[in-house]
């Protein structure tokens, strides 16, 4: 099944299961079994869209925020000590 359907048909059907009121017809609908149709639904609640596998692309961004806050922080600290160390003058 994980061949069968694109990550973006996945998120799709298990979206569309918020709204549904049978679930049976929307598993036939998509040609999708009521098993399968679960274990979507769980992947995709558990990490939405890297729970159908497009984790490496969150994980880059989440490291490249990480590395902002970084530099962000250590900017912080220079601004700090140059004011420290301009108060000490005057």
């Amino acid at each position: 099944m994980t061949e069968k359907f694109t990550v973006e048909q996945k998120e799709r059907i298990v979206i569309e299961s918020f709204i549904a009121t049978n679930i049976a017809e929307l598993c036939r609908r998509h040609d999708v079994s009521v098993a399968q149709f679960h274990r979507l639904k769980e992947r995709f609640l558990e990490g939405g869209r890297e729970g159908f596998g497009e984790s490496s692309k969150g994980d880059e961004y989440q490291k490249e925020i990480d590395d902002l806050k970084r530099l962000v922080g250590d900017q912080a600290l220079a601004i700090d000590a140059l004011k420290k160390s301009r108060h000490g003058r005057k």
